[in-house]
């Protein structure tokens, strides 16, 4: 009777019986070779891609990751500092950046100081944050020609002033007269 249970016990069947049901070793052999062979494929793929995006990846990249020293520019100034540069005698150029003639009076400075005997001049952007209260104060368009200290300026669109001493000795808002003094 126990030989009958063995039999007849799905865990103990004979290979006659697995063939039956389609199971064999050779079936299982291909199986596993060609999952096998589909992990390589894909293994082998993913590495081909991924050396193709390195190569790619170097011929677009820029050094835009690399770290570089912070550059001051000494001809930039605020309003609050407009009156107390290290020069005894300098101008300042006031204009927002992004107005319509800002290109005219950068272009005048730009010539001004390749003159050799250029007073110094800085440049003082009306666009700046930091500036913006001091321009067009009451929008009235008309500025402070007598202002003599930091809380008493207001600036219309374009203003040469010379400084002699950390005082306003002249204070010119008209282009042509602008240009006349920097020529």
């Amino acid at each position: 009777m126990k030989k009958k249970q063995v039999k007849e016990n799905p865990l103990f069947n004979n290979s006659k019986e697995i063939k039956m049901h389609g199971f064999n070793s050779d079936e299982e052999d291909n199986l596993v070779k060609k999952f096998i062979i589909i992990v390589l494929v894909i293994a082998l793929l993913a590495v081909i891609i991924y050396f193709v995006s390195e190569i790619f990846k170097k011929d677009t990249e820029t050094n835009d990751n690399e770290v570089q020293a912070g550059v001051i520019d000494y001809s930039v100034v605020s309003v609050g500092t407009i009156l107390n540069r290290p020069y005894d005698n300098y101008y300042v150029m006031v204009y927002p950046k992004e107005s319509d003639d800002a290109f005219r009076y950068s272009m005048l400075i730009s010539s001004y100081t390749n003159k050799e005997d250029a007073k110094k001049i800085y440049f003082c952007d009306l666009d700046n944050a930091l500036n913006k209260e001091y321009y067009n104060v009451n929008n009235d368009n008309i500025s402070n020609p007598k202002a003599k200290k930091i809380s008493e300026f207001d600036f219309g669109d374009a203003t040469l002033l010379e400084i002699k001493n950390g005082e306003i000795v002249n204070y010119i808002e008209d282009y042509t007269t602008i240009q006349e003094k920097l020529k």
